[in-house]
């Protein structure tokens, strides 16, 4: 009978774990910028962008910069310097292509 009821807590635990783990990673892809930055960032502390798109879960089109200390920070697409920086990073991108290959590509 013990045995039995050890089962069930096992189970019990490992359905509570997976249901905890689908939740984080649900919660992770919904993250949505709901706002704008207001100071623009020097192009020096980012690192990289991803670009989202009016979905039906997020409906605010936005720049998410990465910056070098691992934070996200939401921009408008349309301001110049968001622009600047997106320009500014698609060319460190290609310096860095340039010096791992030795050559322009």
């Amino acid at each position: 009978m013990h045995f039995q009821s050890s089962k069930m807590v096992v189970k019990i635990c490992i359905l509570a774990f997976v249901t905890l783990l689908i939740f984080q990673v649900e919660t992770e892809a919904g993250i949505c910028c709901l706002s704008y930055t207001k100071r623009p960032k020097r192009c020096a502390l980012l690192k990289g962008y991803d670009i989202q798109a009016i979905t039906g879960r997020c409906d605010l089109a936005a720049i998410i910069f990465h910056t070098v200390k691992g934070k996200s920070i939401c921009a408008d697409p349309a301001q110049n310097w968001t622009q600047r920086r997106v320009e500014c990073l698609k060319m460190k991108a290609a310096e860095v292509k340039v010096i791992s290959s030795g050559h322009p590509i």
